[in-house]
């Protein structure tokens, strides 16, 4: 049985709505930070709020439905329609995952209630007794922060590669009037790293907990900062630094980790689900006791060798294959008819291929053919044939083909495609003969859209003149 966390709700205002005449009148029992932090132990349950308000729904649902992993399910009523079609909604408010504010406005609470949590902190002496504890939640609170200001420069960032371009807002404060303006990517990047030096110099020895940061979670996120921002000598370190830690799971273990959570042999980062939490992510695909409102595309489904267990796993045994009913299985439902599958949000296997893009793009085409082999061998029940590629451009299609099939409905699609499109040239493109395109269902989203960069939400724009002049091209 899951545990439930520990959650306290604070009636303070959101890092952008000013509510400072609330703030000057509450009710003696409202929990503020007055109140509500005077232990350690008010911390940790702090803490637990912060991990449990940090939504992976959303990048999860985005990057299968906007792109070419999905297609209209058997049971679809409209439902997230408009992302399928690459509609993007600047207007905020709502819960679709085409409503470009939902990642925004999540993200910036949990920073807002992290920087709250700091303030809360710096007023609590720990006793001897309480300290690595402590010194630990501090290390978290850096830790996600990090992660936090990381996704947003991914979505909302102009140019990753590019410290001059414009980024997102890095805030390290907490206020109830903010309008803060965009920071560059190299500012947002200096910030973040900062928090992840931090958080290492904070973690007590011993802090091995996947549930919660770790010093291999900050090393495996600059992994991913390092391949995003073309520092491919750093990713290679970095993940140079975790491949002896964790096996690649094997067939039956990699299908354990994704059934009723029964194991977790190369997991980093568990997201640990809980009952209540509302973050069912099976249900971003299917209704809850009903069909699918999306199924896996054809083509996705395609490539999968026969012999490959990824392909049991995302594929739901309730499925029909002969019918081209291809239901998402990847999160099933437990055994207790709860839909609270852990998030594996930090996987080795995500590490090889990391490493294999960085020597791909320093031309080790060798090394990069034998870190992509490692992982089909790990997934395959016969052996793969050999790997050998020859240019930039045919190992980066290798590399991104095999980052679809290991790490699909995991939230990389989108964000795969965008970081490699100036060296394949290519978009989204959905299989028309084979998959759901055409009329108002784009077949193609070219490389050059505007698209690949999400906009500002509308009520950010409204509420903070200062950033209003800083939205993102074509929108």
């Amino acid at each position: 049985m899951k545990k439930y966390l520990g959650i306290i709700t604070l009636s303070v205002a959101t890092l952008f709505t000013s509510c400072s005449d609330q703030l000057d009148r509450f009710p003696v029992d409202s929990l503020v930070e007055e109140t509500a932090y005077n232990t350690v132990e008010d911390l940790q349950f702090g803490l637990n709020g912060v991990i449990g308000s940090y939504s992976t729904n959303y990048i999860i649902g985005f990057n299968s439905i906007f792109t070419d992993n999905t297609q209209l399910g058997v049971d679809s009523g409209g439902q997230d329609r408009a992302l399928h079609e690459q509609i993007l909604n600047a207007d905020t408010g709502g819960f679709s995952f085409g409503d470009a504010g939902v990642l925004w406005f999540n993200r910036y609470s949990v920073i807002n209630d992290i920087n709250r949590l700091f303030e809360a902190a710096a007023t609590i002496t720990p006793s001897d007794d309480d300290l690595d504890q402590y010194n630990n939640i501090l290390a978290q609170n850096y830790a996600f922060r990090a992660l936090a200001h990381y996704e947003l420069l991914l979505y909302y960032g102009l140019d990753l590669t590019s410290d001059t371009a414009l980024g997102v807002p890095y805030v390290d404060y907490v206020s109830e009037d903010a309008t803060p303006a965009r920071n560059t990517v190299g500012e947002v990047l200096i910030g973040v790293q900062n928090d992840l030096d931090q958080a290492l110099s904070l973690f007590p020895a011993g802090t091995n907990d996947i549930n919660f940061a770790t010093p291999d979670f900050v090393t495996f996120l600059r992994a991913r900062i390092a391949l995003e921002t073309g520092d491919n000598a750093g990713a290679i370190a970095a993940v140079n630094a975790l491949i002896p830690n964790y096996p690649l799971a094997n067939a039956a273990e990699y299908f354990d980790m994704f059934n009723e959570d029964a194991s977790k042999t190369e997991v980093i980062f568990n997201y640990d689900n809980v009952q209540g939490a509302d973050s069912g992510i099976n249900f971003v695909w299917n209704f809850s006791g009903q069909g699918p409102k999306f199924e896996i595309s054809n083509e996705l489904f395609n490539a999968y060798s026969p012999d490959d267990i990824r392909r049991s796993v995302i594929l739901d045994p309730v499925s029909d294959v002969a019918e081209n009913v291809l239901v998402v299985g990847k999160y099933p439902i437990n055994a207790d008819t709860q839909a609270i599958n852990d998030f594996k949000y930090m996987r080795i296997s995500e590490a090889y291929l990391i490493r294999a893009e960085a020597y791909a793009k320093t031309t080790q085409f060798g090394l990069a053919a034998a870190d992509v082999l490692a992982v089909q061998t790990a997934r395959r029940g016969s052996p793969p044939p050999a790997i050998s590629y020859g240019s930039l451009i045919e190992a980066i299609e290798g590399i991104i083909a095999e980052r679809r099939l290991e790490l699909a409905f995991e939230g990389h699609r989108y964000t795969d495609i965008k970081r490699v499109r100036s060296i394949t040239g290519d978009g989204i493109n959905r299989d028309i003969s084979i998959d759901d395109c055409g009329g108002s269902i784009p077949c193609e989203l070219p490389a050059t859209s505007p698209k690949f960069i999400l906009p500002l939400p509308t009520g950010e724009l409204n509420g903070n003149p200062v950033i209003r002049e800083q939205q993102a091209p074509g929108y």
